[in-house]
């Protein structure tokens, strides 16, 4: 007795489809070369990439964003100023007049020497103080590929994120003085109308009064002594 083939048209015993694509899977990914072992000196450039980089976005957070102590556009300045500075090196590595910053300089001593946060974030980001010429300046030294460049790409990217947020909380805040001005407006307009309905009501009562006093005023005739003049005349 023969036996008859599965509904599907395949003879029972046989692999179904998917058996068959994952056993096809798995001699595709067994060809595959076996991933390169990471080395020791690598392993531990990455760590310290890692830390370097934890400790870089948590004084950006809770040192450099201080709107306990500074103004929001205080802060948006300075954090701008920040990512220009480390922009112009990421963007133009070969270019040595970006990667030194007289610290005495004015401008960078209103945005970041003079700022909460501001030369600790330059330290995180891997920027070094050196003396050229007597002069304190910070440095930046340091080349793409290794983990300290990967620390200052990190902080353009989370100085980006914070000059977002600053801007999202100004223009929500300019949005709240305008409502609270208009708010205001409507007050004060609400006010005048009741001055002037108030002023139109005394002027009425005013009027009202004036006609009242004069009626009072006029002379008044006697009446009895007018019955006893028409009754002469009647004689």
């Amino acid at each position: 007795m023969s036996t008859s083939p599965t509904q599907s048209g395949t003879p029972p015993g046989s692999p179904s489809a998917a058996e068959i694509a994952a056993a096809a899977a798995a001699a595709a990914t067994a060809r595959l070369p076996a991933p390169a072992p990471v080395s020791a000196e690598a392993a531990h450039a990455e760590a310290k990439f890692v830390a370097a980089r934890k400790a870089m976005v948590r004084i950006i957070q809770w040192e450099l964003n201080d709107d306990k102590h500074r103004a929001l556009d205080q802060i948006l300045d300075t954090t701008q100023y920040l990512l220009k500075i480390c922009g112009n090196v990421k963007n133009s590595p070969d270019e040595s007049k970006f990667r030194r910053i007289r610290i005495t300089n004015p401008t960078f001593a209103r945005h970041v020497r003079d700022a909460s946060g501001g030369e600790q974030f330059m330290r995180a980001a891997g920027w070094v103080v050196q003396v050229h010429d007597f002069e304190k300046h910070f440095a930046f030294e340091h080349q793409p590929g290794q983990w300290e460049w990967r620390v200052l790409e990190a902080a353009c990217v989370e100085l980006e994120k914070l000059i977002a947020l600053l801007q999202g909380k100004i223009q929500r805040g300019m949005g709240d003085k305008k409502a609270a001005q208009e708010k205001m407006r409507q007050q004060v307009r609400a006010a005048l109308e009741d001055d002037k309905a108030q002023r139109e009501k005394g002027q009425s009562l005013s009027a009202v009064c004036e006609r009242q006093a004069r009626y009072e005023a006029e002379p008044r005739i006697d009446l009895s002594k007018a019955g006893g003049a028409i009754a002469a005349v009647d004689q």
